[in-house]
């Protein structure tokens, strides 16, 4: 399966992370941004980037993509990613922090919510 994936970083550690990540060749469409590199790859690259990437603060896999300028149409638009591709009918998980970029819905509580 192919997986789109980003790292959150401190900024100015992006191109740090995009080099680690092109290291040895293994990876080539790596693409930085303030704060962050996405990448693309299988679930191989997934558990090779957890492992060796020392300046990334975690590794994301990204389901999806949408605009929402409202809390309504952000939980619309959560709710309609492919949640069942990567989590079970009963399982459950928490979202433990919450955070936006370049964002009119700023609030962690109400994100996370």
């Amino acid at each position: 399966m192919e997986l789109t994936m980003c790292c959150p970083t401190l900024f100015g550690l992006e191109g740090i992370v995009a080099d680690e990540l092109r290291f040895g060749g293994r990876l080539t469409d790596v693409r930085a941004e303030n704060g962050r590199v996405f990448f693309e790859g299988d679930e191989s690259t997934l558990a090779w980037a957890n492992l060796n990437l020392r300046c990334a603060e975690r590794v994301l896999i990204r389901l999806g993509a949408f605009r929402a300028k409202t809390f309504d149409q952000l939980f619309e638009g959560v709710k309609a990613l492919p949640w069942e591709e990567f989590i079970p009918a009963d399982g459950k998980f928490w979202v433990a922090k919450a955070a936006s970029i370049k964002s009119k819905l700023f609030s962690p509580s109400d994100i996370q919510s």
